[in-house]
């Protein structure tokens, strides 16, 4: 049997639209994300599913909730995304002359943010939660899923379920984006 996974990233918030590092802070969707989420649904951008799951924060929920609303959500707490820890809220233009941030960029981003995660720990935490998915929905025999989570968590997902030679940030997905997983199982 073929199982469609819609990996579907979260409507802006206030931190996307200043492009601020927003992971671990539970932002709220703002207006003009929700407006512009309101017309991709009206466009039929979406997928039809028989199940949802969701990121802990509030920015997937309420994304998950308008595209879905007449279907029960499941939260999955392995999908929240990455802890910038000092950077959290914070912009380039605000960070770019910190020695710590400076070191975090040289790594690609790979070492552990001060006061935040690593990236490795990150992945792994991700990617264990989407293969629990997997294996809940081949036992319920769900064909179409969503996921509505973040773009990290898409990101590394991604990475790791799709062979060939593109990495974490290949993978990027604007909010209110998405990328699709077929796996037969």
């Amino acid at each position: 049997m073929a199982y469609n996974i819609f990996l579907i990233r979260h409507a802006k918030t206030q931190a996307n639209f200043e492009r601020r590092y927003t992971g671990s802070a539970d932002e709220p969707l703002v207006e003009a994300g929700i407006s512009e989420l309101r017309e991709k649904i009206e466009s039929v951008c979406y997928p039809v599913v028989d199940r949802v799951y969701v990121s802990p924060m509030k920015r997937c929920e309420h994304t998950a909730r308008l595209i879905y609303p007449h279907l029960p959500l499941t939260v999955v707490p392995g999908f929240a995304e990455y802890n910038f820890g000092d950077f959290e809220g914070k912009t380039y233009g605000e960070l770019k002359d910190n020695p710590a941030y400076e070191k975090w960029i040289g790594s690609g981003g790979l070492d552990k943010s001060p006061g935040g995660e690593d990236m490795e720990s990150y992945k792994k935490r991700c990617c264990l939660a989407f293969e629990q998915v997997l294996v809940e929905i081949k036992e319920l025999g769900i064909a179409n899923t969503a996921l509505v989570v973040h773009g990290g968590t898409i990101m590394a997902i991604m990475e790791k379920h799709v062979p060939g030679e593109k990495g974490f940030y290949d993978w990027q997905v604007p909010n209110c984006g998405w990328h699709e997983l077929v796996f037969l199982l």
